[in-house]
């Protein structure tokens, strides 16, 4: 990382802390983030008694354990960009639902991780879906596939750094660079779940009028059931223009069309 030409450190410890927890899979106590981030329990209490009263963490049952609130959530999908895709995915996530009685979820990159951010709940008894905010590793997830394929070159390059940072092996990286070409000539991924024996995670890119690259992944996690209204072999081209409907909300004009 870059040396910052001033310094704000106030500012790099509460930072610090939201990143401290948002990397782990359990609440943390005070204690727990100040070995972690080395450094004294109190400079860091006196950082998370501020978090807690602006609502960026929150004590959970147990009062001596932290964990992040919603409320970085909140905030960043009060930008226009992210706020123009939830207008425009939903509806689309609605319908395709209820058409075909599964799960939907829209999903962006974060750095090495794709993100949850808006899903819709299966209209029948049973399905798979996960929360609002789920972050998976862009190597384990169809959205990550997805958005690793139809990224721009620069985009590709800042994925490759970050999951590069995150531990991910040379091999495991080439291996997603070898699946790239296959996902852009069909126009989506049809997978078994990294997460969920017998589900089929079904994914296709989301573009708006402004990126070259995809900005979101719209994904199902295709259950069979009695009930269900379409096959797995139906599902991708749903899929795929849902998400085209999606796209053209969002301003964006396919290539080659009129």
């Amino acid at each position: 990382m870059a040396e910052a030409p001033y310094k704000a450190p106030a500012l790099e410890k509460g930072l610090d802390i939201l990143e401290c927890l948002a990397g782990m899979r359990t609440p943390q106590s005070i204690s727990d983030i100040a070995r972690s981030l080395g450094r004294s329990r109190s400079e860091i209490y006196r950082m998370v008694v501020v978090l807690e009263m602006r609502g960026y963490v929150e004590r959970t049952d147990d009062p001596e354990k932290l964990q992040l609130s919603n409320r970085l959530f909140e905030v960043g999908m009060r930008s226009p960009p992210k706020a123009d895709l939830h207008q425009a995915a939903l509806p689309v996530m609605s319908e395709l639902a209820a058409e075909m009685m599964q799960s939907i979820q829209l999903a962006v990159v974060s750095f090495d991780q794709i993100v949850v951010i808006a899903r819709t709940e299966s209209p029948d008894d049973v399905g798979f879906s996960v929360r609002l905010g789920h972050r998976r590793s862009i190597m384990k997830s169809a959205s990550g596939l997805v958005l690793f394929s139809f990224a721009t070159p620069f985009q590709r390059e800042k994925m490759v750094e970050d999951l590069k940072a995150g531990g991910v092996s040379a091999e495991e990286i080439k291996a997603l660079q070898a699946n790239a070409p296959s996902v852009l000539e069909t126009g989506h991924v049809s997978m078994p779940s990294r997460m969920v024996d017998g589900v089929t995670d079904i994914g296709a890119p989301i573009f708006d009028s402004a990126s070259s690259g995809a900005v979101a992944s719209l994904t199902v996690p295709f259950v069979v059931t009695r009930r269900a209204r379409v096959s797995l072999a139906e599902a991708p081209g749903m899929v795929a223009a849902a998400a085209a409907r999606i796209s053209a909300a969002l301003g964006h004009v396919q290539a080659g069309a009129a």
